[in-house]
């Protein structure tokens, strides 16, 4: 039988074949829907199925030079949903600095007075405000400029050299420093959410403390009337002003992001 196999180019059982191709959609599945720059849940299921297959058949030749063997039954379950939780754990990693983003457009929105009026982000699944739906498009255009996608899917095919799909995580310091890394940047999103949108906030926060002054001076003015427009435009214009710092920002949060990516798949594997 092996010569058979052999003679049909397949260097595995088609049995084991199959169960391999199995265990890596079950990774790059969530891997995909979770990353938004690979096209989150504006893609078609069946265009992300079809993009995990191509990502198989690259990834074959590589999976069959290491040494290994899938097992059945109830190893196999578990191999599984190991593998689904790997690619959930590195599409939350990947998709961290975006909604980061996305969450200082909301709160500059927030300011201004114009988060009543909202859109739906289909990469998130989620509605936003306008700023929020901008800076969420302007991150991801800004990372496929850098060419950030190129070094997630190196890195992310590496992870089936470090990991591979039918060995469990070598976790000889234990789950901890995984938790605690997770829980950093998690918490870092708010950081750079109160960071990139302070230019905005200040803004309008000093165009606050003037009407207030003016209504001090004269109560009889409307200043609410008169303040929300203006800090409308305000919220614009220190938007515009400061592009260049949010797509240097951008650059560098990216960088941490992809550090973060390949520290957690060099943590997961041996």
């Amino acid at each position: 039988m092996g010569a058979w196999y052999r003679s049909l180019g397949l260097p595995v059982e088609p049995v084991q074949l199959i169960m391999i191709v199995g265990l890596v959609l079950g990774r790059s599945i969530p891997t995909l829907f979770l990353t938004p720059f690979l096209g989150g849940k504006v893609v078609p299921g069946n265009v992300k199925v079809g993009i995990s297959l191509a990502l198989t058949v690259i990834l074959l030749p590589v999976l069959l030079r290491i040494e290994g063997t899938v097992p059945g039954g109830a190893a196999y379950g578990f191999l599984m949903a190991k593998e689904v939780a790997v690619g959930i754990t590195l599409g939350f990693l990947a998709s961290l600095v975006f909604h980061a983003f996305s969450s200082a457009g909301r709160l500059a929105d927030v300011q201004r007075g114009s988060n009543m009026g909202e859109t739906f982000v289909y990469q998130m699944g989620a509605q936003t405000s306008y700023l929020g739906q901008f800076y969420f498009q302007a991150a991801i255009v800004i990372f496929l400029i850098l060419n950030g996608h190129h070094v997630f899917l190196r890195g992310y095919m590496r992870s089936f050299e470090v990991l591979p799909v039918w060995s469990f995580p070598e976790l000889s310091a234990g789950v901890g420093p995984a938790i605690d890394q997770m829980a950093r940047l998690s918490a870092d999103l708010f950081v750079i959410a109160v960071q990139l949108s302070a230019p905005v906030v200040i803004a309008v926060f000093l165009t606050d403390v003037g009407f207030g002054i003016i209504n001090r001076a004269s109560p009889q003015i409307n200043v609410f009337m008169l303040s929300f427009p203006l800090k409308m435009f305000l919220g614009i214009l220190m938007l515009l002003f400061a592009l260049r710092l949010l797509a240097d920002q951008f650059g560098v949060r990216a960088g941490e992001m992809i550090v973060a990516f390949y520290r957690m798949i060099l943590f997961l594997g041996r």
